[in-house]
Formats: C-alpha cells, structure tokens, sequence
C-alpha cells in the first residue's frame, strides 16, 4: 500500500513538473509575441518620423532656390573683393619714397654704435630693477613639508619623480 501510495506521488509530481514546464514554455511564448509586438510598433514609429521628416524637407527645400544662393555667394564675393580693394586704396602711401632694406640695417648698425659709445644706459635702469623670472613654481615657497614628507600646494603628500 505505501508502495503504490509512493508510485501514486511519483506520477502526480511528474504531472505537475511537466504541467510547470507547459507553462514556463506558454509563458516565455507570450513573452516573445510581446516583445515581437512592441518591436513591430517601435518600426512603425519610426518609419512614420522618416516619412514625417522626409515631407517635412520636402517642404522645406522648394524654399530654397539654389541659383539664388549662388547668386548670393557671387555677390558676397564681389562685396569682400571690394572692400579689399578699399582697403588697398586706404592703405597707399603717399609720396614715401621706397626704402632700401640694406640701407635701413645700415642704420640700425650705426645707432647702435652710438649706443655703445655714448654709454649712457638710463634707460635701461628700469628694466634692470625689474623683478626677475620665478626660478621655481608658483606658491612653492608655502609649500612645507610635514615630517620630511614634501607636500603638495594642499597640504597632501606629493608622489616621488619617477
């Protein structure tokens, strides 16, 4: 009696094993016509933006006439050409006569030998009571080091040079 009590069990779990595995099987297959529908309605969506958009840029270019625009980079052209020669017309000089290059370096030589022997350098005691270049990084000077340690510009620990 326990024996057939046992087989009885036996069949009934198998049944319900497999009854769960129908299941599981119905259930995974709701899951995939969901997921097939709601991938079906993200193309339709899309497609629906592509033909919106591609009307829309239909629309949009019977707006614009191309040989208009050509016409407009021409004359854009022409205006900055013209204000170039403006420019040119602006900047001439008048009556200068044209000046030789060697004859300007010449020059520049023989000032420079006047500096030399005249020897007055007032004007450089300005510049040479300049403050010098800093040697070293900025804020180094309150950068402190804690038990020997060197510390960075925060107070933490700097990392050694590698």
């Amino acid at each position: 009696m326990v024996k057939q009590r046992a087989l009885r069990i036996l069949q009934q779990k198998r049944a319900y094993e497999q009854q769960r595995e129908n299941l599981m099987q119905q259930s995974f297959n709701m899951e995939q016509v969901n997921y097939n529908i709601q991938t079906l309605k993200d193309t339709k969506s899309t497609v629906d933006a592509m033909k919106s958009s591609v009307s829309t840029m239909k629309k949009e270019y019977k707006k614009i006439n191309i040989d208009k625009i050509e016409d407009l980079q021409d004359e854009l052209e022409d205006m900055m050409e013209q204000t170039n020669d403006i420019q040119e017309a602006m900047g001439r000089s008048y009556g200068m006569p044209e000046v030789d290059d060697d004859e300007l370096d010449a020059e520049l030589a023989a000032l420079g030998d006047e500096l030399v022997a005249d020897g007055d350098s007032s004007y450089l005691d300005e510049a040479m009571s300049a403050p010098s270049a800093p040697s070293r990084e900025p804020g180094a000077d309150s950068i402190a080091s804690k038990n020997g340690v060197p510390v960075d510009e925060f107070g933490l620990p700097q990392l050694p040079a590698q």
